[in-house]
């Protein structure tokens, strides 16, 4: 990198920014904090000498060149720190030839690198027959109400990336969908509540005993190895993405055996049978892009009711359509949030071709097209692919305390955004 101890110092600049969503002011609509890396960023941009374009803290852009417009999205905004961290969250800091900072994987500095990439072209003095449009969103964690905002007053690329996903570049991404399945509550049972998030497996659930003496079910209990405090029945599982339910445990289960054993309840029993169990085999129907996956993972009650919401992907060609008549076998009431369709992109094409091109000529692998069930900015874009910065086999730290990238990585991430930047500026 040509810049190397410049892209270090506008770094810093970007880390030390808790851009945590905040407080929606008039002119801060995710926080004043959002607000103020957005501005920094494109401080950066056009220091650099493009022209940028803020819509009104939002989203931010930065323009290079002309013809065929090629879009770049990643985010500024990151999740809350959390706790277990060695180094302070919000100040870039090396450590053993590794820096550490919230949103450095996450997606300042891969954002960050590619806006540096741009730069190297823009001074080279080539020929560009191409129209960069790099974007800065601002709610990528949160909602994604900054690329909404922006499809009602502009409109985006067709085709492009984002440096928030995986290598060697993925071109297709499953759709998602929460279904929420409605349950009658048992009658000596209540105050049902367990999960966290709809895209993670419930590692706590929990419910009240309402009969005279809890002990009376404590084989029941320890059979589903469920403890208890007081009259509150405790069920403890291990968390996991949505998307690899089979990697976690799910607290549910265990404490919807329990209520079966203490209490016949017939939507309680074909919630196990059709939701844990997959009576219906929801997680056979596949594609070359993966398998349908369906992962219970909120849980509360509401008066008389229980409600039991699942997190539900579902790869190209299939849709939520498709699913329904299948989600009707299970005889429980049911509503669907559609949440994205499915993302694909011509596995052949010249994008996928390029950025795979660029992925491998760094790397010296020899690495496939491939398909992801998470859900990246690349949708933005009607042909997005996600590309990096998390590198095959390599251990995530994202949205964890220590998030990091070895200087190693963090030089050869930017040689490959670079050759890509300058592959997709040549082609015709």
């Amino acid at each position: 990198m040509n810049n190397y101890l410049a892209f270090i110092k506008d770094l810093e600049k970007l880390i030390s920014i808790r851009s945590v969503k905040g407080e929606r002011t008039p002119t801060a609509p995710f926080g004043e904090e959002i607000k103020l890396c957005l501005d920094t960023f494109l401080s950066i941009a056009s220091s650099m000498g493009f022209d940028v374009i803020n819509y009104n803290n939002h989203i931010g852009e930065v323009v290079f060149g002309n013809g065929k417009e090629v879009g770049i999205i990643g985010h500024l905004d990151v999740v809350p720190e959390g706790t277990g961290w060695n180094t302070d969250p919000y100040k870039l800091t090396l450590k053993d030839k590794t820096y550490y900072g919230r949103g450095l994987c996450d997606d300042k500095a891969p954002l960050l690198l590619c806006l540096y990439a741009l730069k190297e072209l823009k001074d080279s003095g080539l020929t560009v027959n191409k129209k960069f449009r790099l974007f800065a969103g601002c709610d990528e964690e949160s909602g994604w109400g900054d690329v909404a905002y922006f499809n009602t007053i502009a409109t985006f690329p067709e085709y492009g990336f984002s440096p928030d996903g995986n290598f060697p570049v993925s071109y297709a991404e499953k759709g998602m969908a929460e279904i929420t399945f409605k349950l009658k509550a048992p009658t000596i049972m209540a105050g049902f509540i367990g999960g966290t998030v709809v895209n993670a497996v419930c590692a706590h659930a929990e419910c009240k005993y309402l009969g005279k003496d809890i002990n009376d079910i404590y084989s029941i209990l320890e059979e589903h190895d469920l403890s208890k405090n007081g009259n509150v029945i405790i069920s403890k599982g291990i968390s996991a993405h949505g998307s690899t339910p089979h990697l976690g445990k799910n607290a549910i289960l265990p404490l919807f055996k329990a209520v079966c054993k203490v209490e016949k309840n017939a939507d309680f029993e074909r919630a196990i049978e059709y939701l844990f169990f997959d009576k219906e085999k929801v997680s056979e129907i596949h594609s070359e892009q993966g398998h349908v996956t369906l992962s219970p993972n909120l849980l509360y009650q509401k008066n008389d009711c229980v409600y039991l919401t699942c997190d539900c992907r579902f790869p190209y060609p299939i849709t939520i359509s498709d699913l329904t008549p299948i989600f009707d076998k299970f005889n429980l009431e049911y509503t669907i949030k559609l949440r994205h369709g499915t993302q694909y992109v011509k596995k052949e094409g010249w994008l996928v071709d390029t950025l795979l091109k660029s992925y491998n000529k760094e790397t010296g692998e020899k690495g496939s097209a491939i398909s992801q069930s998470g859900s990246t900015f690349a949708r933005a874009f009607k042909n997005g692919c996600a590309f990096g910065p998390e590198f095959v086999g390599e251990k995530s730290s994202i949205h964890e305390a220590n998030e990091h990238v070895s200087e190693e990585n963090l030089l050869k991430l930017y040689k490959i955004y670079k050759d890509a930047i300058f592959s997709l500026a040549k082609l015709n």
